[in-house]
């Protein structure tokens, strides 16, 4: 089956089903922001499943792709004053897949989820393959850590999913 959206959400990983899930939850008007716009392709799929909503773009390079109708941030993942744009229903990260920048973006926008909503970090695991000397970088396991102690602690954290890809967490509605 061909998809109208050239993303790696679709053909490479899979996501898309998940995504489909959360939109049906959060419905046609959720708020939703994307760290790591490159072609813009992930953009116009969320305009597709939430058309009557807003859809922010974060990217640290001018010259990625923001379709139109999307609101444009050019900004590094970890810039503080990305707590400014919220609140959103869904964040997702597909940035850096670094683990003090994700960490950074997960302190910053984690806060402005609205209640029942949705805070994604989507190809988690590129950020704990080993290198080439054999070591790992710890940076991206210590977010999942985080993760779980969101969910441990008393918080506002619903639940934690984790999955090929794809760790999903939950605010309380």
């Amino acid at each position: 089956m061909k998809s109208q959206f050239n993303t790696d959400k679709i053909y490479l990983h899979g996501y898309f089903p998940v995504y489909m899930q959360i939109a049906l939850d959060l419905g046609p008007r959720a708020r939703v922001c994307e760290l790591g716009v490159e072609t813009g392709e992930s953009l116009r799929m969320w305009q597709s499943l939430f058309p009557m909503g807003e859809i922010t773009g974060v990217d640290i390079k001018p010259q990625a792709i923001f379709p139109h109708g999307t609101r444009k941030v050019i900004a590094s993942q970890d810039d503080p004053r990305l707590k400014e744009l919220g609140p959103f229903d869904l964040v997702v990260d597909d940035a850096s897949h670094k683990g003090t920048l994700t960490r950074a973006s997960l302190d910053i926008l984690w806060p402005q989820v609205n209640p029942g909503g949705y805070y994604v970090v989507e190809d988690w695991f590129v950020g704990i393959r080993p290198h080439i000397d054999g070591a790992f970088d710890r940076g991206m396991l210590d977010v999942i850590q985080e993760f779980l102690k969101l969910l441990t602690k008393d918080s506002d954290c619903e639940s934690v999913t984790c999955r090929y890809g794809l760790a999903i967490l939950r605010k309380k509605p």
